[in-house]
Formats: C-alpha cells, structure tokens, sequence
C-alpha cells in the first residue's frame, strides 16, 4: 500500500473493520460512537446509537441478565474510570445468550482531558464451547474417580485402626503416607468437581441469616492444627455489633478456610495470620492477611484464575484451583474480592459480601 492510500484510511473505517466490538460512551453514558460489528452483533443500526443514552439503548440486550454479568457504563459508566479493566459479560442478540470479553479504559482527548470511556468487545463463544467440553470431561473423570478414592482411603483408616490387628512400624508409616496422598487427591476431586458446578450454575447456594463471625471462628478452630506446625498465630477481630448477612454458611466458610489456610501457607514458622471483619451501610467486610513473602504485583489479578499459582518459596503444593473457587463462590453471593500486597510485606486478601435488604435477627 502506497503512503496517499495509507493515510486515505479513517479511524472509522479501521474500528468498522474489525471483527470486536467496539464502544465509546461519554461522561454522561451518551454513546459517542459503536462500530459495524457491535451494531450487527446487537442487531442495531450503527448510525443511530450515537447520542442515545448507552443504558435505555442497550437495556433489551441485557435485560434479565445478572448483574455481574452487565457492561459496566450500565451502572456506572465512570467507575474506575481512571484505570483499565477487563472481563467477562453477557447479551443476548435476539436468540441465544452471547459471552463477550468486556476490556475498557478511559477515553481522553488530545490534551489529556477525561471525556468518556472506550470499550472493546471479544467474542467468547468458542472459547466457551471448548470451556464446556473440558469442564464436563472433568466433572465426569471426577465423579468416577472419587467413589475408589473414598474407598481406599477408607481401607486403609480401618487397617490403622487396627481391624486387622496390630501393625508394625513400618506398616503403620506407609499406611500414613498412603493416607495422606489419598487425602490430597480427595482434595482435588472435590475442587474439581465444585469448579465445575460453579462454571455449569449448579452450586445451589442455600441462603440463610448468619454471622460472619461465627463462622470465621469455625474456620480458625478447623485450622488450629495446620498452623501449630509452624507455630503460626491465628487471631481474629471484630466488632460486637457486625451485622448478619444472608449467605450460604457452609460455602462462606469454604471461602474463609480457602484463605486462611493460603495465609498459613504463605506465612514464616511463628508468623501471624490476621482476619479482621467490619461492616458499613451496605455490606459485610472480611480480610485475612499474613506476613509471608508476598506476591508480585502483576500475578495479583493472575492467581483468581484456574490452576494459577504465585512462585514462593513458602508455598505448598497446591492444585492453583482454591483462588478460584473461593472468587466464584464469592461473587455467587453478589460480593467481590481482590488481593492487596507487596513482596517482602506479606499479603491481604479481602472479600465483601452484600447485607440484606432487612437486618437479619
């Protein structure tokens, strides 16, 4: 191509040309702009989506859809408008629910001023297919192998019980090792097998009024034993008045044994893991921090994903699949968590989780 065609190319052309979405609102969620293949992927005239409103012109694709699963100019078009974000959101075009990859960004003129935000739409269908595909040949690898696994952990319980008498030494510590990698691989299944209820929308949460200090206190008390090995202190902190929240008790408590127990973990012999709980008008607060090594600032967002780990020298062997479910379940309950650390500082993993409409007793 010759430099008079080169330059004869508009931006608009260029954005028309691509296969994603894209999108531009300004600061009062006007739609500023949307190319040809946002328009065709919604069904929309292209030329007159610009000036209308971005929430009443995109309300009939999103209708009905949860809410964490929405663009985000819907509720906030300016939220974090001063940094980038990306995930994954839903639509419908008519027939059939549409998985995109929402990624956006501030949108600024040429002297800098903040005059709207951009977003970039990515089709996920066949990502999603495939997803579908690993996700049911695991869940049903895991069903099969869970019942023997159950099974040989439970023979060899018996045998150290002494149902076939008195064991040697040296039995009885191959019986232990044997007993615990047959737990650890329990372990795994059950991750597995959450995962992939979690990803087909089969958890089946069961919401009841609950105490996020009652079960943090459970959840400290189950993990007493890991962290007296390395002569770790559990402490935890909260107010005499935190209101209850309306959640499922056993996967709350799933939540917080998930990062306390990565705390311990993470944490030197005789180091400190902290959960302190809080509360404002609106929602129920819960951090667990430690004093390990901390984690890089990039593999902050990283770890939340599936069999993802952080390096550390301190960590143990783990499955990288905990982080993820512990998100999952998280946002299940219409919350949402992050990770704040530093490396050499140790690490905070905080999670928030809505109050109900109407105190609970």
């Amino acid at each position: 191509m010759d430099a008079e065609n080169a330059t004869s190319a508009s931006p608009t052309m260029i954005l028309d040309s691509l296969t994603s979405g894209v999108l531009a609102v300004d600061l009062e969620s006007r739609v500023m702009f949307v190319n040809a293949a946002l328009a065709q992927r919604l069904g929309m005239d292209q030329e007159a989506c610009e000036g209308q409103s971005a929430t009443q012109l995109f309300s009939s694709v999103i209708s009905g859809l949860p809410a964490q699963h929405t663009p985000l100019y819907r509720a906030h078009s300016m939220r974090d408008s001063l940094r980038t974000q990306s995930r994954e959101v839903q639509c419908t075009d008519g027939s059939r629910i549409v998985h995109l990859r929402e990624d956006s960004g501030p949108l600024r003129d040429a002297s800098g001023q903040l005059v709207g935000r951009l977003f970039a739409y990515h089709d996920l269908s066949w990502e999603k297919t495939i997803d579908q595909m690993k996700s049911d040949f695991i869940s049903i690898a895991s069903h099969e192998l869970r019942t023997p696994m159950t099974s040989i952990k439970g023979a060899i319980d018996l045998i150290l019980g002494g149902c076939t008498g008195t064991a040697s030494a040296e039995t009885v510590e191959l019986l232990e090792v044997a007993r615990s990698a047959s737990e650890r691989m329990i372990r795994l299944i059950n991750d597995l097998l959450d995962l992939s209820k979690i990803e087909a929308g089969q958890i089946g949460l069961k919401p009841a009024p609950l105490s996020l200090a009652e079960v943090a206190e459970r959840s400290l008390r189950s993990l007493k034993l890991l962290a007296a090995g390395d002569q770790i202190t559990l402490t935890l902190k909260s107010p005499p008045n935190l209101p209850w929240i309306d959640a499922d008790s056993d996967r709350i408590e799933q939540v917080v044994t998930n990062l306390v127990s990565n705390a311990i973990k993470f944490s030197p012999a005789k180091g400190d893991v902290a959960v302190e709980l809080s509360a404002d008008d609106a929602w129920v607060c819960c951090s667990v921090s430690d004093q390990g090594c901390g984690i890089k600032e990039e593999d902050l967002d990283r770890i939340f994903g599936k069999f993802q780990q952080a390096s550390s020298p301190l960590r143990g062997a783990g499955t990288g699949l905990g982080l993820a479910i512990t998100r999952a379940l998280v946002m299940e309950h219409g919350g949402k968590i992050w990770a704040e650390s530093r490396l050499g500082q140790g690490s905070r993993f905080v999670f928030w989780l809505p109050l109900p409409a109407r105190p609970a007793p």
